[in-house]
């Protein structure tokens, strides 16, 4: 995909079916490239049947983006009540990945509009977004920053083997 000229037509849309087989090569390529590699391989059979079920839960979505017709970025995301504040829904997301050659092309802005969007439409009163620690980390601190978001905590892991 060449992304060099500026006419570019970007959609954002749910999942469908038809979509599955591109959207895990698009997972797996996202977890080879993220930390989480280090921590567990990729199962396609099992996000596969992750995916399909959360294109089938209303408190669950599964986008992507797609430039000239090209599905070049996906992600997910969670609505849930908080469990300190029941009546307070939040959303979370789940998975972002844009492909390189797609990024700076607008789709990334568009595809976190529209996230942003679905979990308004779900009643979630918060949004939680992940950056992951890698070479993207302050980047995407900025990205969010501009759009408004607070930092709220950290999250370490540890395998306990």
């Amino acid at each position: 995909m060449n992304l060099s000229d500026t006419q570019h037509l970007i959609t954002v849309r749910k999942a469908t079916e038809a979509d599955v087989p591109v959207y895990l090569q698009l997972s797996a390529d996202f977890h080879k490239a993220s930390p989480m590699q280090k921590v567990c391989e990729f199962e396609p059979k099992g996000f596969e049947i992750f995916l399909r079920g959360a294109m089938q839960n209303p408190d669950m979505c599964a986008l992507l983006a797609e430039v000239n017709g090209e599905i070049v970025g996906i992600t997910g995301g969670l609505a849930y009540p908080l469990y300190f504040s029941p009546s307070h829904k939040v959303a979370q997301e789940l998975w972002w990945w844009l492909t390189p050659a797609a990024r700076g092309s607008g789709a990334g802005n568009k595809m976190f509009k529209h996230l942003q969007l679905w979990a308004k439409e779900r009643g979630a009163k918060t949004m939680f977004m992940i950056a992951l620690e890698d070479e993207r980390a302050d980047k995407m601190e900025k990205v969010y920053f501009r759009a408004g978001f607070e930092p709220m905590e950290r999250t370490f892991m540890k395998g306990i083997e």
